[in-house]
């Protein structure tokens, strides 16, 4: 019996000891589990705050590529500004420098201004030779095909706002 007895005795703390051993393996498991979710809530938390970083470093960097280009403008200004002061002091004290010609710079502006027209009247006049000679040659085209061009040609001058003397003085 005493085999027995001691063998029974055993076993219920052999069950004992077992059933420990799987509550702790669950609440391991369990513990574990819920690391892991923590551990995966961190990550993403990670990566959205270093998202939100690299978006201000970058934001930051425009700002301050700003702030350069402000502080570059307001420098340019305060020289103009400067020099503008200079000149008006030089001006109210009758100094060296002599007012301005103004009909002088009109009239420099006017001879700028109408070699810059004469310019594109030449270009403009050049673009009309190369049509009309298109045209003389599409003319002469559907004529050896057999067209009436002057009936084909009647109209299409007066879709382009030309008043009718002016078509009359080329003709």
């Amino acid at each position: 019996m005493a085999k027995t007895g001691g063998s029974v005795s055993s076993q219920p703390e052999q069950r004992t000891s077992g059933g420990l051993d799987r509550v702790q393996a669950e609440t391991l498991r369990r513990d574990l589990q819920e690391a892991s979710q923590r551990i995966e809530m961190l990550k993403a938390e990670k990566a959205k705050i270093e998202s939100e970083a690299s978006m201000y470093q970058n934001l930051a960097g425009k700002m301050e590529s700003d702030l350069k280009s402000l502080s570059d403008a307001y420098n340019s200004l305060e020289q103009a500004n400067f020099h503008l002061e200079k000149e008006v002091k030089a001006l109210k004290s009758g100094g060296a420098s002599t007012p301005p010609d103004v009909e002088a710079i009109r009239a420099e502006a006017r001879e700028e201004a109408q070699k810059e027209s004469e310019a594109e009247l030449n270009d403009l006049l050049v673009c009309l030779g190369q049509e009309q000679s298109r045209v003389e040659k599409l003319s002469a085209r559907l004529m050896d095909l057999g067209e009436d061009v002057d009936k084909l040609l009647e109209g299409v001058g007066d879709d382009m706002g030309l008043p009718e003397d002016s078509e009359k003085e080329e003709d």
